[in-house]
C-alpha cells in the first residue's frame, strides 16, 4: 500500500476517536482501501479487473462481519466513552451515597489539608522573590576562612565599607553591586512620633532589585553627591497607612529624625527586601563620607549584587575566593577573612525550609492515609460487584472496558474529594495563619488560594484518584469467570486475595499513623519540656519596651565616650520607672531578653599571653590587644537583674558606686566564668572588650550572674559582660519592669512615663516576658500543634478504615458465622474469630511502623530533633493504637455475635 494511503488511515484512526459519524465514515474508507489494495496485487498478478476484485472480497473476508466485529471499539469514540463512563459513575455514587459521603468526606479532609499547608508554604517559602529575575540576586558577606553558606544558618557576618569598596572594584562576576546600611528613625507629625525602620541604601541599590518607583522616581546618580538634599522614597506600607496613600505626598517634606526630608517617591506594595531582619518603610542615600568611605572599622552593611547573564553563582562564589587572598595581603591585620556569595531567597527564608518540609511531609502522609482508605472501601465495593463484573464480561464487556469504568468511578470521587478540599482549604488555612507570629515569618499577608495553589488541589485530586483506583480498578477485571458466575464471589481464591489486599493496605495505614503519632509526640514533649525549663530569669508579671532615642537631640553615640546628655535621659527615665505605682522594680538594657542576638565581641584578660600557634602570636584585634575570646556585650541599670529575678552567684551587682565618674566595671555570667576563668576566680580581673570601632575602657568584674536564656528558649547561655548604663550609655534602649500585679497593668503606664519625659522617644515594641518566651518558642510549639492535629486526623481515618474492613469481613462471613453457631461454636469462639483478625492487621502494621519510624527518627535526628524519648513515645503509641482496634472491632462484633444460626442455615 502506498505511503499517502497509510498515512491517511493512520490519520482517519485519530480523527475516528473523536466522532461517532467520522469513525464510521473512516472505517469505510480505511476497508475500501484494503479491498483496492488487494484488487491490484491481483490485477498484477494477471486477473482480470472483475476476477481481481472477487478475489481480494474473498480474502478479505465478511466486510458485515468485521464491521460488527468493531463496532464496540469504534462506534463510540475515546472521549464519548469517558464522558460515558463518568456519568455512570456519577449514577453509582447517587445511589450508593453513604458510600460516596464516607469516601469523599475522608478524601476531602486529606486534601484540604495539604492545600492549606502548601497555600501557606508557597507564600512565605516557594513564591519567588517580587523582582526581575530574582534567581540572580544574592548577598555577598563576610566570613571567616572555610565557611560554607548553610541556608537557614544567620552566622555570616556584615560588611565594612572598606571591604564593599574591593569588591565594587575589583569584582567582575556581577552586573550591579550596592551596600545597604539600616537605621531607626523617628518621624515627627505635629505631636506626634513614631518610630520606623529603614535602609540607608547605596547607589545602584534599586536598579539592583530591578523595580522602578510606583509613583516618583527612585535614587539617581546626583542624589548621591555629597552637597545633595536631605531626600526621601517611601515603602508603600507606611504611604499607605502613614498617610492615607496621598499620591500628593510627593515633592512634600516630612520630619525625620528633626529634619525635613523632600518625597520624591513611593515604592510598590511588593519591594520587600527583608535582608537585615525588618521590612523598611523609607529609604534615604547613603552618602559616603571621606572618612569612613573605605573604613574596615565600621560594621553593619549588608551588600546586594545582581549576577551577569551567564554567571552561576559558583563561578561568582570561585572569583571572590580567589580575591580574598590578595585583599589579605593588601589589608594586613584589617581583613582576616573570606566572603560567601548566599542567594538572596535561600538567606531569607531558608531557615524555615525544614519548618514546611516537616508540615508536608506530615500533611502528605495523611493524604497517602487517605488515598489507602478510600481504596480500601472502593475493594470492598469492587469485592461486592464481582458477580455484576462476571456478568459484564459474559454479555461481552472487555477487561479494559471494566478497568476504564472503575477509574472513571475513582476520579468521580477524586475531583468531587479535591472540590470539597479546596473548599476546606481556607478554613483550615486561616487558623494556621493565626498560630503564625508575623514577625518571625516573612510574608503572611501573601498566603491566599490562587490559581496556583487551586492547580495543586486538582494536580493531587487526580494524583490521589489514580492511586487509590488503579489497584480496585486491576483487581475488578481479574479472575475465573465461571467461578464468580457459580459462587457469586464467596469463597473464591479472587475473593481471599481481595481480603489479603484489603488488610495490606489497612497495615499500611495503620503504620503511617504509627509514624505522625510518634513525631507529634516527640515534638510536643520537645516543646513542653522547654516551656517548663527553668530559663534562668522569671518572665512572670514582667514587661519589656524598646525605645528608640533620637540621636538628633542626644547625640550620636560612640562607644566608650561619657555621653553625658544620654546619661542624663537614661537616669530620669530609670527615676520615672521606679517610682509609678504599681512597678516593683525596673531596670534598662541594651538588648532586650530574648530579642536579642548573638553579635560577638573580642575578648582581652589582664595578665594574659597572646594565644600562640606554631611559635607566633595569632588573634591580635587590629588596636595591637590578644584576643582571647569572644563574648556578647551590653550595658544595663543597676535594677535590670531584679527585674528579671537573675540571680547573684558571688560579687555583687551595679550599685549607686558605679557613677559615671567611677572606675568602669563589670558583671559577667556564669557561661563566662566557666569559659575564661575555670580554674580561678573572676572577681577583681580586669578585661577589655573590643567593639570593632573601638575598644572599650578597661573594666573591673565586680560581681558573677546566674545563667539565663536570654538568647532564646532552649539556648545554651552564651559569655556575656555586662556593664553599668550610668558609666557606658548606649545608642538605645529597653526598659524590662516587674509589676506588683500584673504585666498587662503597666505597659500603659511605662509609655506614658517615656512620652512624659520626651514625646520624640519612639516606642518600638511593648510585649510582656511571657508572651516574649511563647514567642521565641513559635516554631516548636507551631510544629508540635500542627503535625499532633494531622496525626490524629491520620488515627482518626485509619481506625474508620479498620472498622470497614472488620465490618466487611464480618457481613461477608454471616453465613459462615452462622453456620458455625448452629454447629456449636461458642460466643467467645466468634470473638475470638473477629479480634484476631483486627490486632494481626495492627500488629503487622505496628511492626512496619517501627522501621519506618526509625527511618524517620534518623531523618528528625539529623536535624537536631531531640530522639531521647523514642522508645517509650513508640510503646505509648502502639498502646494507643491497640485500645484503637478494639473499639473498631466492637460494632462489627456485636453484629456478628447477633447473627440467628436459624436464617443463617435457609441462606445457605
Amino acid at each position: 500500500m502506498p505511503k499517502e494511503r497509510w498515512l491517511r488511515i493512520f490519520a482517519s484512526r485519530i480523527r475516528g476517536q473523536f466522532s461517532k459519524r467520522e469513525a464510521d465514515d473512516e472505517l469505510n474508507y480505511e476497508i475500501k482501501e484494503h479491498l483496492r489494495s488487494l484488487t491490484d496485487r491481483f490485477v498484477r498478478q494477471g486477473m482480470s479487473p472483475d476476477a481481481a476484485e472477487l478475489a481480494a472480497r474473498r480474502e478479505f473476508g465478511g466486510i458485515t462481519q468485521l464491521r460488527e466485529n468493531h463496532r464496540d471499539a469504534r462506534s463510540l469514540p475515546f472521549i464519548e466513552n469517558c464522558l460515558r463512563d463518568l456519568l455512570f459513575g456519577l449514577r453509582l455514587l447517587r445511589k450508593k451515597f453513604a458510600f460516596s459521603l464516607i469516601a469523599i468526606s475522608v478524601l476531602a479532609l486529606g486534601i484540604g489539608a495539604n492545600t492549606a499547608v502548601y497555600s501557606v508554604a508557597k507564600g512565605v517559602v516557594f513564591a519567588p522573590l517580587p523582582f526581575p529575575q530574582p534567581d540572580r540576586l544574592v548577598l555577598i558577606f563576610e566570613a571567616e576562612r572555610g565557611t560554607e553558606f548553610q541556608p537557614g544558618r544567620r552566622n555570616l557576618i556584615s560588611v565594612r565599607p572598606g571591604v564593599f569598596q574591593d569588591w565594587r572594584d575589583q569584582l567582575r562576576s556581577f552586573e550591579t553591586i550596592a551596600a545597604v546600611h539600616d537605621l531607626r528613625a523617628t518621624i515627627l507629625d505635629g505631636d506626634h512620633a513614631s518610630v520606623s525602620y529603614g535602609y540607608r541604601v547605596g547607589e545602584g541599590f534599586f536598579e539592583t532589585l530591578g523595580v522602578p518607583a510606583r509613583l516618583g522616581r527612585n535614587f539617581n546618580a546626583a542624589d548621591y553627591a555629597a552637597d545633595g538634599g536631605p531626600i526621601i522614597v517611601l515603602a508603600h506600607r507606611l504611604w499607605r497607612e502613614r498617610y492615607n496613600a496621598d499620591p500628593s505626598i510627593i515633592g512634600r517634606d516630612i520630619v525625620l529624625d528633626g529634619a525635613a526630608h523632600r518625597v520624591i517617591g513611593i515604592m510598590p506594595p511588593a519591594f520587600l527586601p527583608t535582608a537585615l531582619g525588618n521590612d523598611p518603610q523609607f529609604f534615604i542615600p547613603l552618602r559616603w563620607q571621606p572618612t569612613s568611605k573605605y573604613s574596615f572599622v565600621q560594621w553593619g552593611y549588608v551588600v546586594y549584587a545582581r549576577l551577569k547573564h551567564g554567571v552561576t553563582l559558583a563561578q561568582a562564589q570561585s572569583e571572590i575566593s580567589v580575591l580574598s587572598p590578595h585583599m589579605r595581603a593588601a589589608h594586613p591585620g584589617d581583613f582576616e577573612g573570606d566572603a560567601i556569595v548566599a542567594p538572596l531567597d535561600a538567606y531569607l527564608f531558608g531557615s524555615h525550609e525544614r519548618l514546611f518540609a516537616l508540615l508536608l511531609a506530615a500533611v502528605g502522609l495523611v493524604l497517602v492515609i487517605a488515598c489507602a482508605n478510600v481504596a480500601n472501601l472502593l475493594l470492598a465495593r469492587a469485592l461486592e460487584r464481582q458477580r455484576e463484573f462476571a456478568v459484564r464480561s459474559a454479555l461481552g464487556a472487555s477487561r479494559v472496558a471494566i478497568l476504564r469504568q472503575m477509574l472513571a468511578e475513582s476520579l468521580v470521587i477524586a475531583i468531587a474529594g479535591g472540590l470539597l478540599g479546596a473548599a476546606l482549604s481556607p478554613l483550615l488555612t486561616r487558623p494556621a495563619l493565626l498560630l503564625l507570629p508575623a514577625s518571625n515569618l516573612p510574608r503572611l499577608d501573601q498566603v491566599r488560594i490562587d490559581p496556583g495553589v487551586l492547580a495543586f488541589t486538582m494536580l493531587i485530586s487526580i494524583l490521589a484518584g489514580l492511586l487509590f483506583g488503579v489497584v480496585p480498578a486491576i483487581r475488578a477485571g481479574r479472575g475465573d469467570l465461571s467461578q464468580t458466575l457459580r459462587a457469586g464471589g464467596r469463597g473464591s481464591s479472587q475473593a481471599k486475595t481481595e481480603r489479603h489486599l484489603s488488610d495490606a493496605l489497612m497495615i499500611a495505614e495503620i503504620a503511617f499513623s504509627l509514624v505522625l503519632l510518634v513525631g507529634a509526640g516527640l515534638l510536643t514533649q520537645a516543646f513542653l519540656k522547654l516551656l517548663h525549663t527553668d530559663p534562668g530569669f522569671r518572665p512572670e508579671q514582667s514587661v519589656a519596651i524598646r525605645l528608640s532615642i533620637p540621636t538628633y537631640r542626644y547625640g550620636i553615640h560612640e562607644e566608650g565616650a561619657r555621653n553625658l546628655s544620654r546619661q542624663l535621659l537614661y537616669q530620669r527615665l530609670d527615676e520615672s520607672v521606679r517610682s509609678l505605682a504599681g512597678v516593683q522594680v525596673a531596670g534598662l538594657t541594651l538588648k532586650g531578653p530574648l530579642r536579642q542576638i548573638w553579635n560577638p565581641d573580642d575578648l582581652n584578660i589582664d595578665g594574659r599571653p597572646p594565644i600562640m600557634r606554631n611559635g607566633t602570636p595569632m588573634m591580635i584585634t587590629r588596636w595591637g590587644i590578644p584576643n582571647h575570646g569572644e563574648v556578647s556585650y551590653q550595658t544595663v541599670s543597676p535594677g535590670y537583674f531584679a527585674a528579671l529575678a537573675i540571680p547573684l552567684v558571688r560579687g555583687r551587682f551595679f550599685d549607686d558606686r558605679d557613677r559615671p565618674d567611677a572606675p568602669i566595671t563589670a558583671v559577667i555570667n556564669q557561661a563566662m566564668a566557666r569559659k575564661f576563668f575555670p580554674a580561678e576566680d573572676p572577681i577583681g580581673r580586669r578585661i577589655a572588650v573590643d567593639r570593632g570601632a573601638s575598644v572599650l575602657p578597661r573594666m573591673t568584674i565586680v560581681g558573677i550572674a546566674g545563667d539565663a536564656w536570654l538568647d532564646g528558649m532552649g539556648q545554651p547561655a552564651l559569655p556575656e559582660v555586662f556593664t553599668a548604663m550610668a558609666q557606658m550609655p548606649s545608642a538605645d534602649a529597653w526598659i524590662v519592669a516587674r509589676s506588683r500585679a500584673g504585666a498587662d497593668s503597666i505597659g500603659n503606664a511605662l509609655q506614658k512615663a517615656v512620652h512624659d519625659i520626651d514625646p520624640e522617644i519612639g516606642i518600638v515594641e511593648t510585649v510582656t516576658m511571657s508572651s516574649a518566651v511563647g514567642d521565641s518558642l513559635w516554631r516548636e510549639r507551631f510544629s508540635a500543634l500542627l503535625v499532633g492535629l494531622f496525626a490524629g486526623l491520620a488515627a482518626l481515618i485509619a481506625a474508620a478504615g479498620l472498622y470497614a474492613v472488620i465490618s466487611h469481613a464480618v457481613e461477608r462471613r454471616t453465613q459462615e458465622m452462622g453456620v458455625r453457631l448452629a454447629l456449636g461454636a461458642n460466643s467467645a469462639q466468634i470473638a475470638q474469630t473477629v479480634l484476631a483478625h483486627g490486632f494481626r492487621v495492627t500488629a503487622f502494621g505496628i511492626a512496619a511502623g517501627a522501621v519506618l519510624t526509625l527511618a524517620a527518627a534518623r531523618l528528625l535526628a539529623r536535624q537536631a530533633y531531640p530522639m531521647s524519648d523514642l522508645p517509650w513515645m513508640f510503646a505509648a503509641v502502639a498502646g494507643f493504637l491497640s485500645i484503637l482496634t478494639l473499639l473498631a472491632c466492637w460494632v462489627p462484633l456485636r453484629r456478628a455475635l447477633a447473627v440467628d444460626p436459624v436464617t443463617a442455615l435457609r441462606s445457605e
